[in-house]
């Protein structure tokens, strides 16, 4: 039984990782466990009323996971029926997820169109340009957005801007705005006090409107501006690898993991003296993940543990 149990551990880490093929990820989904999982599922939501627009959401969801082949992330617990229950959650897109359109709930105007998320969402503008819209966040451009690449945005989202020869794209936020030709970069507007910019990819401009102080900003490298008193701070970061609505890692030690975990959901996460840091974690993280299934994940694909205290995660042995 421990063996059945260590050998479906060591696949779902496999899964995790992104490194079973897809004849193994099929096995898995078959397998005896999983589906007996699935059955129970299914009939715990027998009696349960139907939420139609739920219903299309999460079918299209699937849809485009059968074609593209990506595997979202789930919470995982280390139990052996709860194993298998994350393992049916990772393999038909049930959890958290994006919702995708070119005109979502849009309120238009003869000259502006307004997407407000009342979920996360990823919306394309007409330039093909991404913007991953975190729930509460929204944005507005022109409806000539071909001759005038300008977003204002209110909230937090996450860009990656389609080149366009001679053709500026351009961010407005509170009190300044970002200039880009093609790029992939994050904006935080959490706080009234606090405008935060993080680069991932390529190279854009940080103006200060009040001041007119400029920043080039490059690759891996962060500005966290004042709107109120035009207070402005350039820090580098460690490098983050960002690709189509996730944070991939490949090889990575523990040390720098939890160092970039920290940058991306400014927490404090300590690790234990006695645990091998040159131990090295392969996986990615949704740009919507919480902090909670974040280090879930990474304590059982390193077999490590957590605790908390006084606001403060330390990974142990």
């Amino acid at each position: 039984m421990k063996r059945k149990f260590d050998k479906n551990k060591d696949r779902l880490k496999a899964l995790l990782s992104e490194r079973l093929t897809l004849a193994q990820k099929q096995q898995f989904a078959e397998s005896e466990k999983v589906e007996k999982e699935m059955l129970r599922q299914w009939e715990q939501a027998a009696n349960k009323p139907i939420d139609t627009r739920a219903k299309h959401q999460i079918w299209s969801k699937i849809q485009r996971k059968l074609k593209s082949g990506s595997q979202p992330q789930a919470k995982i617990r280390l139990g052996a029926w709860q194993l298998v229950a994350a393992s049916v959650a990772i393999l038909i897109s049930v959890g958290s997820y994006w919702l995708i359109s070119r005109q979502p709930d849009k309120m238009a105007t003869d000259k502006t169109v307004q997407i407000e998320a009342a979920q996360n969402l990823l919306h394309i503008l007409p330039d093909s340009s991404k913007v991953w819209m975190q729930k509460g966040s929204s944005i507005r451009y022109a409806s000539n957005f071909g001759r005038n690449r300008k977003v204002w945005l209110t909230g937090n989202s996450l860009f990656e801007v389609r080149k366009h020869a001679d053709k500026t794209f351009q961010v407005q936020i509170n009190q300044a705005f970002i200039e880009v030709k093609g790029t992939a970069f994050l904006v935080k507007q959490s706080s009234p006090t606090k405008n935060e910019i993080t680069l991932f990819n390529g190279k854009i401009e940080f103006n200060v409107q009040d001041t007119g102080e400029k920043i080039t900003m490059s690759p891996s490298q962060r500005v966290i501006h004042n709107p109120v008193d035009g207070h402005t701070t350039l820090q580098d970061i460690n490098h983050i690898n960002w690709q189509n609505g996730r944070f991939h890692f490949t090889d990575i030690g523990l040390t720098k993991l939890i160092e970039t975990i920290n940058q991306i959901y400014e927490t404090t996460i300590t690790i234990g003296k006695e645990v091998d840091t040159n131990t090295a974690f392969t996986g990615s993280i949704r740009y919507d993940e919480s902090l909670e299934d974040v280090i879930e994940k990474i304590c059982f694909s390193l077999n490590l543990s957590q605790e908390k205290k006084d606001g403060i995660i330390k990974i142990h042995n």
